[in-house]
């Protein structure tokens, strides 16, 4: 069993006494030491009789440090509320409860302190009086303990009864994402950068690779400890300090997140949420503080009238993950203005953001990951079916299944009709991932619409962007073809002359491709790509009508070809049937369709 405990409570209430007696270790610092007072988190461990291993963190009680203390408690299996005898119930023991419940931590013992201070009659009082508190704003009553920290009274049944309540906790799964919130970064000789923080799900390894977020930076584990012990792994839940290769201190700041898979966390600016209920529904676009893990940013506040989501719009990315609690502070205050979970990441274009609340509305109280899967399906229409994992409350039997993508059929045949529809306004070759931005579609799932679409002979690919109707696709190219087609392309009008193209099997490449229409042989062995020919074909032609004789002279002007290039587009033009020769001029005999209507038309 590995756990992660912190205090919580009112300033010089003995919280950091508490743990140096519960653990041996001193968590304040010499200036904290001096002002009789904790002013960030402080981390400490003991061991149980089974070689269990819990972590512990100490918060600071004071109100000016409550972003300290949302940053400690984010990650906690157990809260050790702690009170003092001879104080008993403060304001800052109300705040911090209630940022424990916010962050949804139920696992709860109230801690009885100093009470080698007041005569028994005196402590059964403040105990009833602050179980009845935690029942108001909990709903639950927790089970409590009381203890001495300065005469070490009661504290080894103390340590048994977080180790009776620790064992019940539900065993976390090993297959999930590592992740670790940051709460310090240093520098250690020989080691480099070393970051600590809880480590919530999974387990890390010596040598394996993570990711820093919201940075998205690949960093590799060349250190790991857990307990002040070296260990080649460490699973959660668990404190661990991490020693990482190929990132600085200068990098890393407390709230960033290290993660086994990017995928898993949203790089969050913009965030819906789902407020507790019980909010109060004040001013609009206001300025407030997040707390969310150990991130914290400022951000404008929006409710969305006469419902119980609100979008908010952070200053600085933060990382954070479906389903995440987090609080709200009053900028420049203490006060907790609300808490909830965050149910949707990213900005929702005006015109689906009915459709988008309507869902989250929708949503059960109790969220679970399949909630979040189905919600993804039913909003965009798709989800990939490896991140079902076996969730079979997800409703996969009635999609589309393309190539791994679960696809609705409603947005399946909407998808295929606006790409063609954007294909026909747009009036130009599109590429895949021009397409995927303005219809907003991600762009795998882009890519296998346009390959149905391809198959269908409704589009194909030429020079790098999708076109309305069938023809021959240069993405199917093989890797010696489409590496040929582009040096065409690249050489313009000056074309490619084979003879001096050193590519292995490149004639047999030059002759399928010709086959495929992809370019256009001249004389000399030099080929065009289709659209310069295309294009110097238009240019030679336009203003003239059929019949009419030009001389090369005004074929040179009109295209800035030189005789060389300009002789072999000419006789090509003639092989083609666009003009005739007549001595040294040409005589138009076609002309291209769209010349041809306005000739008629006239």
């Amino acid at each position: 069993m590995r756990a992660v405990i912190g205090t919580a409570g009112h300033v010089d209430h003995g919280k950091t006494a508490l743990i140096k007696a519960l653990t041996g270790i001193m968590t304040a610092r010499p200036k904290e030491q001096k002002l009789g007072m904790t002013l960030d988190l402080g981390f400490a461990h003991f061991e149980g009789d089974n070689e269990e291993v819990v972590g512990v963190i100490d918060v600071p009680g004071h109100e000016r440090y409550i972003r300290n203390m949302v940053s400690g408690v984010w990650s906690l299996d157990m809260v050790l509320l702690v009170v003092a005898a001879d104080e008993g119930w403060m304001p800052m023991t109300n705040d911090h409860l209630n940022v424990i419940h916010a962050m949804g931590i139920k696992n709860l013992l109230v801690v009885i302190n100093k009470s080698d201070t007041v005569d028994g009659e005196t402590l059964e009082l403040v105990e009833e009086d602050i179980l009845e508190r935690v029942m108001e704003i909990t709903g639950d009553i927790p089970e409590s303990i009381c203890v001495s920290a300065l005469t070490g009274d009661n504290i080894p049944q103390l340590k048994k009864t977080i180790l009776r309540h620790l064992n019940r906790i539900e065993e976390r799964l090993e297959d999930n994402g590592a992740r670790v919130y940051l709460d310090r970064v240093f520098t250690v000789n020989g080691i480099g950068t070393v970051v600590t923080g809880s480590l919530t799900e999974g387990s890390i390894q010596m040598g394996e690779k993570m990711t820093v977020m919201p940075a998205g930076k690949q960093v590799q584990v060349k250190a790991l400890q857990s307990g002040h012990k070296s260990l080649d792994e460490v699973g959660a839940v668990s404190r661990v300090a991490v020693g990482l290769k190929g990132v600085t201190k200068k990098e890393l700041e407390r709230g960033h997140c290290l993660v086994k898979n990017p995928a898993d966390a949203m790089v969050c600016e913009q965030v819906i949420v789902r407020l507790a209920e019980g909010f109060v529904e004040g001013r609009n676009n206001r300025e407030v503080e997040v707390a969310l893990g150990s991130a914290h940013s400022l951000a404008r506040l929006h409710h969305i009238r006469g419902t119980r989501l609100a979008r908010l719009v952070l200053t600085d990315k933060v990382t954070a993950f479906w389903n995440q609690p987090f609080v709200v502070i009053r900028h420049g205050g203490s006060d907790l203005l609300f808490s909830g979970r965050v149910i949707w990441n990213g900005s929702v274009p005006a015109h689906r953001r009915a459709a988008l609340y309507e869902l989250l509305e929708a949503l059960p109280e109790e969220l679970t990951e399949q909630n979040s899967l189905q919600l993804s399906l039913d909003f965009h229409g798709y989800i990939h079916r490896d991140a079902l994992n076996n969730c079979d409350d997800v409703d996969s039997e009635s999609c589309v299944d393309m190539s791994g993508w679960l696809v609705s059929h409603s947005f399946h045949k909407e998808a295929l009709e606006q790409i063609q529809s954007t294909l026909k306004n747009e009036g130009t070759a599109l590429s895949g991932p021009e397409l995927g931005s303005k219809l907003g579609i991600e762009q795998a799932v882009m890519d296998q619409l346009l390959q149905m679409l391809k198959k269908d002979n409704v589009v194909h690919m030429s020079g790098g962007a999708w076109v309305l109707g069938g023809g021959s696709s240069e993405d199917d190219l093989n890797d010696k073809g489409q590496q040929l087609l582009k040096m065409i392309r690249e050489a313009g009008k000056e074309g490619l002359q084979s003879s001096k193209t050193q590519v292995p099997g490149g004639q047999k490449e030059l002759r399928n491709l010709v086959h495929l229409s992809f370019i256009v042989p001249m004389e000399d062995q030099i080929y065009y790509a289709k659209e310069v020919y295309d294009q110097a074909v238009a240019d030679i032609l336009r203003s003239l009508s059929l019949n009419e004789s030009f001389a090369v002279a005004h074929a040179k002007d009109r295209t800035g070809l030189s005789r060389k290039y300009l002789i072999p587009v000419l006789n090509r033009m003639e092989r083609d049937g666009w003009v005739k020769r007549n001595d040294s001029d040409r005589i138009v005999i076609k002309l291209p369709e769209a010349k041809e209507q306005e000739a008629a038309a006239a």
